[in-house]
């Protein structure tokens, strides 16, 4: 099983530095009209794709982060057992149920419509935080360990497909613009 987390650690790797160089790509095109443009900057449905799929990528990466100095935080603590996994699972379920409000205030703020990646990434964060509460409610509360065998391969899963999804448009960016400059 070991081996299995660290060939998905490399492929989360992989694809964090894949979106990450997409949105410095992005922000050296578009400069601050990805943050702060209004609705003036978004006329096709493509750039609402583009600036759906920037905001994701944009705070999957933020809470990726934050969340998993978070989690290695609250693991250095000096709880029991049970409060430890209280005090974790609830801080996961907080920050997946922040993701999702930060997500949906991001394009309501900027006002662009959700895309369809941004939309299957919100759904597998829902599904994560149902894990992480399900969790917390047998493993903290009733010291059950009927998930424990699951959870982990399913929050690694989660976490790659949500990766993939968010750098399929990139991905497809990537194809599109040099197919169009005959490259391949």
């Amino acid at each position: 099983m070991n081996e299995f987390y660290l060939i998905t650690r490399w492929i989360i790797t992989a694809l964090e530095l894949f979106i990450v160089l997409f949105l410095l790509y992005c922000f050296k095109l578009h400069r601050f009209d990805l943050f702060f443009g209004g609705k003036k900057t978004l006329k096709k449905q493509s750039d609402h794709e583009l600036h759906s799929c920037f905001l994701s990528s944009l705070a999957t990466i933020v809470f990726y982060f934050s969340s998993g100095s978070l989690a290695h935080y609250i693991l250095s603590l000096p709880f029991e057992p049970v409060q430890m996994r209280q005090v974790y699972y609830f801080a996961l379920v907080c920050t997946g149920a922040s993701f999702i409000v930060v997500l949906y205030l991001l394009h309501a703020i900027r006002g662009c419509s959700f895309s369809a990646s941004t939309r299957v990434v919100t759904y597998i964060a829902f599904v994560l935080m149902l894990m992480n509460f399900a969790q917390l409610t047998l493993r903290g509360y009733f010291n059950n360990d009927l998930l424990f065998d699951i959870y982990g391969p399913i929050i690694v899963l989660g976490n790659v497909c949500i990766f993939l999804t968010l750098a399929k448009y990139p991905f497809y960016r990537l194809m599109e613009s040099r197919l169009t400059k005959g490259a391949v």
